[in-house]
């Protein structure tokens, strides 16, 4: 659901926002303000998406609200002057909706936030932790959480994932090792490494994983499967 909030000083515009808004399958109202101040520490201190905020208020400006706020909501305006048009698009408001307006013109400026809330959502950097590879003559990256093993075949390693797929790229076991957080991966065989947290159990000399596979301790690493097992 969208998180909305709406700001206006009049009581009645707030209500039939409040109904628009519940008409709305994608909407949810979080709240709605008459105090521009107290919006003002709302919107910046919680998960809001939209704002429906009006122009002309008797403290405080529309746009001067907008420039307090720390975070960054989709924006629309609601106004009954025609006067601000212009500028607000220049704030980067998404639509400038002027009253009075049936539902059909409000569902118009809700799609244009959906839209612009899609783009931002799909522009935002990929935070998951985890190491680019060359596979394939492109760099690939592979998320630390995805991986369930790594096998060593001599001069290239290959990466073994949790939605059984598989990865090949030219680079030996110990430099792949340096990669990767050694909190959550260990070496265990001079051809294997393991994801620490894909591990189901630990027998002699070795492990089996979450999807079933055994992979073999070496005995140069039996003190590692030691630790590994104080660890669990």
């Amino acid at each position: 659901m969208i998180r909305c909030v709406i700001i206006d000083d009049e009581p009645l515009a707030i209500a039939l926002l409040d109904t628009y808004i519940k008409k709305h399958e994608a909407l949810q109202l979080l709240d709605g303000f008459t105090d521009a101040i107290e919006a003002i520490a709302f919107v910046n201190s919680n998960e809001v998406d939209v704002v429906f905020l009006d122009i002309l208020m008797p403290d405080i400006t529309g746009i001067r609200v907008l420039q307090q706020f720390t975070r960054n909501p989709v924006v629309i305006f609601t106004s009954a002057h025609r006067d601000f048009a212009v500028d607000s698009y220049e704030m980067g408001v998404v639509d400038y909706l002027l009253k009075p307006f049936d539902f059909e013109r409000f569902k118009k400026g809700v799609d244009k936030a959906i839209e612009t809330l899609r783009i931002k959502e799909n522009s935002k950097p990929d935070l998951l932790p985890g190491v680019f590879v060359k596979s394939e003559y492109k760099l690939v990256k592979v998320n630390f959480q995805d991986i369930m093993y790594v096998e060593s075949k001599d001069d290239y390693i290959k990466i073994y994932m949790t939605d059984d797929k598989s990865m090949i790229t030219l680079i030996s076991l110990k430099s792949f090792l340096e990669k990767l957080p050694p909190a959550d991966f260990q070496r265990v065989h001079r051809r294997y490494i393991v994801a620490l947290h894909k591990i189901k159990t630990i027998g002699t000399k070795k492990i089996m994983l979450e999807n079933g596979m055994e992979i073999p301790v070496g005995d140069t690493y039996l003190q590692v499967l030691h630790e590994i097992k104080e660890k669990h």
